[in-house]
């Protein structure tokens, strides 16, 4: 990233673990020219980096923000949502990055790098939060050597959410959540 010619923010796990981040659409905060927001339409996600975004949520429209997951491209702004939990590191490439991407990348893309499994020793992490309105969050990961050339990484995260708002109307809770996160990765 020191030699590429252009304009990249790379947040670190610790870095977002140091801000109280836990999605990538809580980068805003951290990243320059990057806004996440809700658009209001089915999607309910709205991508734009340097004020460039798409406004086509349907199925045949397609972001002007790519996001790639561990080198997978994903097609719709929702992986904006997910839960970085156990990652690496998030790259933020802003421009068009169409010769590096390919399309859908006119606004500029977001890489999200998860950590890999490594055979030199195990390891294991875990936390747990608990909070206001029946907020219940527990995280774990794991790397396990089996052998001398193959290793696993196995992570978990699941957060739980009363909400703090109700539609009067029909009594449904607003802000509720309910999001369960599993990744194995396997070095073989």
């Amino acid at each position: 990233l020191m030699e590429t010619p252009l304009a990249v923010s790379v947040i670190t796990q610790e870095q977002m673990a140091l801000q109280g981040l836990s999605r990538i659409s809580d980068l805003s905060s951290l990243v320059p020219n990057l806004v996440v927001g809700n658009s209001g339409e089915d999607s309910g996600v709205s991508i734009a980096i340097r004020g460039i975004s798409s406004n086509n949520y349907t199925e045949l429209g397609d972001p002007s923000v790519a996001i790639h997951v561990d080198g997978m491209y994903t097609p719709r702004a929702q992986a904006a949502l997910a839960l970085a939990h156990d990652i690496e590191r998030i790259e933020v490439l802003r421009g068009p990055q169409g010769t590096l991407f390919g399309q859908n990348s006119t606004g500029g893309a977001i890489n999200v790098i998860s950590k890999k499994p490594s055979t030199d020793s195990f390891s294991a992490k875990a936390d747990l939060t608990l909070g206001n309105y029946g907020l219940t969050k527990y995280r774990v990961a794991s790397n396990v050597p089996v052998s001398e050339k193959v290793a696993t990484r196995f992570s978990f995260s699941s957060t739980e959410s009363d909400g703090f708002s109700t539609n009067v109307f029909t009594g449904q809770d607003l802000d509720d959540t309910n999001n369960t996160s599993v990744r194995s990765d396997w070095l073989i």
